[in-house]
């Protein structure tokens, strides 16, 4: 194997479509069928599950064919109202045109503002394009609900179903402390026609009191979309093509310990994956077997110490005690006398308020109502610390 000539096929971060995704045709079809039906959701799932790479794959192609429209708007570096209208506002300028009718772009743009005044400036050789939305001086809110109801006139410009995606939204909460923003956003999404919204956020707290809690503005607005975990039914075929493709062939065993170390983690087994690659091109070999999935994770987990050792440092000791021993062992019932007893843990009462401080953070989820580990990686390499 020459790995000089061989990128390597698995993506350690970022937004995966294509061959670099796999799994998710449950979710797939059920968004597709949200959003065909004009309706909204709220998607939670802890960081690093691909949210937005499901998103991009559930919607790319049927953009891509012009079956439906789609406005991005990530609300991750938003600070305020004004900025998630500039955001938002931005990407339906986006939409509205093309480079190669730049002068119909700017005309069909104005048309879906009522206040926003949108531009869009060529740089140098015609490539590079600039888009900018100034504000009117009206106040956030009345930029924030023209932005909205800019997605509404942009779909009925296209005439096809529209999805507006909100990506990382609990960032709203963060800052929209007295729910003036949440309000406008209700006013404006109620008024739209053959727009779907889906709410995408890691804070699976934060979302659902924005839309479970009756005094929120934006209460039912959205039904809850949870993502779980892939099954090895999902990940195993896919994680054997991969390396095939590559001329190198997984042995049983060492593809048992990918997916039993990374746990249907969608990130961790794609980072895992990665490593073992890696390993592989490194050694020259065509065959992973164990020893070159052992060096593989011993990579993986060493490349993760600086991050994993300032996350434990970030914690108090109930809580370092509390996640150490979910790594060693998962559990159902993380306060039942008999699991406390025997891994010497504090009082049940200390227990308790730990593991909500650790989900809170993210640091611990429910699968399938087991307490485990968020980070498979952290897991392991947890486990190596606490022996």
């Amino acid at each position: 194997m020459n790995s000089d000539k061989q990128l390597n096929p698995f993506a350690l971060g970022g937004i995966v479509t294509g061959r670099q995704f796999t799994g998710r045709t449950v979710e797939i079809a059920r968004l597709r069928a949200i959003v065909y039906g004009g309706q909204h959701a709220y998607i939670y799932a802890p960081r690093r599950y691909g949210k937005s790479s499901l998103l991009r794959e559930a919607f790319g192609g049927l953009m891509d064919a012009k079956r439906i429209e789609a406005v991005w708007c990530d609300c991750w570096p938003t600070a305020d109202a004004q900025d998630l209208a500039t955001r938002l506002a931005q990407d339906v300028v986006s939409r509205a045109g093309s480079l190669t009718k730049v002068a119909e772009w700017v005309k069909t743009a104005g048309r879906l503002f009522r206040h926003l005044r949108p531009t869009v400036a060529i740089g140098q050789g015609g490539a590079n394009v600039s888009i900018e939305v100034a504000p009117t001086g009206q106040g956030q809110l009345p930029d924030l609900e023209d932005a909205v109801a800019a997605v509404g006139r942009l779909a009925a410009h296209r005439k096809r179903p529209t999805v507006l995606v909100f990506d990382e939204f609990q960032q709203v909460a963060q800052w929209n402390q007295a729910s003036q923003a949440e309000a406008t956003l209700r006013s404006a999404i109620q008024e739209l026609k053959g727009v779907s919204c889906l709410f995408a956020g890691s804070q699976r707290h934060l979302l659902q009191h924005m839309f479970n809690d009756r005094a929120r503005p934006l209460f039912n607005l959205a039904t809850p979309f949870p993502l779980g975990r892939l099954s090895r039914e999902e990940f195993g075929p896919w994680l054997s093509e991969r390396f095939l493709e590559a001329g190198i062939t997984l042995e049983a065993t060492a593809l048992e310990r990918v997916l039993e170390v990374a746990a249907g983690h969608p990130w961790a087994t794609q980072y895992l994956a990665h490593f073992v690659w890696q390993e592989a091109a490194v050694q020259g070999v065509r065959r992973v077997n164990d020893g070159i999935f052992k060096a593989a994770l011993d990579h993986a987990v060493a490349v993760e110490d600086t991050l994993a050792g300032g996350k434990l440092a970030a914690l108090t000791q109930p809580q370092r005690l509390v996640l150490a021993t979910l790594a060693r062992e998962p559990t159902a019932s993380p306060t039942a006398a008999q699991y406390l007893a025997r891994h010497r843990l504090p009082p049940k009462s200390t227990v308790s308020q730990a593991l909500k401080s650790l989900e809170v953070k993210g640091d611990v989820e429910q699968d399938q109502r087991v307490y485990l580990v968020a980070d498979p990686i952290l897991g392991e390499w947890l486990r190596r610390q606490y022996r």
